[in-house]
């Protein structure tokens, strides 16, 4: 963590596991000075010297300010905010759904990501920055049972889209990744527990004959090619399925 740091600062928030901690490191070793954000301070493995941890609570506007204040007083400049903090919900029809869930999901990876870009949007403006924000391809095909997380991802694509429209004729990067189907470390686990209350063999079905999912390192290494475009490149929408997955209801099967 240095002044010397070629491609600036850059904030991931969620990055304790997950998508969050693949493009953290990604970055690391990318040329960035990483600030990795997220509620849980992750302790396994110790983080790369490019990389120091931040507490943040997206959803928190005073933890937000807090992250705000850290950025201002870092020694690099703020080049890149990715906006990955995100939570699942539980599998549901609508006429069963938790009303509680459809809140804390929209709160979290909607607003909590509104409240991040705005917070450090003056740092991205001044140092002809680049802000992405990690979607999904159900952000625009949902899936039954999913309809509260689906609306999240509409919303937070809704967002990116205005954002991009009002930012025009400012020196800042809008880009929206949007995964397909993927299966990688403790974070990719936690939210399929999440999401069918820990039912075993419901998770495994999902995956079940689907030989090679994504991982977060493949997700990570399309953040870093984004943002490593010349600055008059704007890779406005990526969306990335393995394989085996065509569209959200084709998955070819081995078994």
């Amino acid at each position: 963590m240095t002044t010397q740091s070629p491609r600036g600062l850059a904030v991931v928030t969620g990055a304790s596991v997950g998508i969050g901690r693949a493009t953290a490191e990604a970055l690391e070793k990318a040329g960035y000075a990483v600030l990795s954000a997220s509620r849980r301070l992750p302790t396994i493995p110790p983080a790369p010297t490019g990389i120091t941890t931040h507490q943040l609570d997206v959803t928190d506007t005073d933890s937000v300010t807090a992250l705000e204040s850290a950025v201002a007083e870092h020694p690099v400049p703020l080049t890149l905010l990715v906006n990955n903090a995100g939570i699942p919900t539980h599998a549901a029809t609508i006429a069963d759904s938790d009303i509680t869930d459809w809140r804390s999901t929209y709160e979290t990876n909607v607003v909590g990501a509104v409240q991040m870009t705005k917070a450090l949007l003056p740092h991205l403006i001044a140092n002809r920055g680049h802000v992405q924000f990690i979607g999904s391809t159900v952000g625009r095909v949902p899936y039954e049972r999913g309809a509260a997380y689906a609306a999240s991802k509409f919303g937070l694509t809704a967002m990116v889209q205005t954002l991009r429209l009002e930012l025009n004729g400012e020196p800042v990067r809008v880009t929206e990744i949007a995964p397909g189907m993927m299966r990688g470390d403790e974070a990719g686990g936690e939210f399929m527990r999440e999401r069918f209350h820990n039912d075993e063999a419901a998770i495994a079905s999902v995956y079940k004959g689907v030989e090679h999912p994504l991982t977060p390192e493949d997700i990570a290494e399309c953040v870093v090619w984004c943002a490593t475009r010349p600055a008059h490149v704007d890779i406005d929408l990526m969306e990335i399925r393995p394989l085996a997955q065509a569209a959200q209801h084709k998955v070819h099967r081995t078994s």
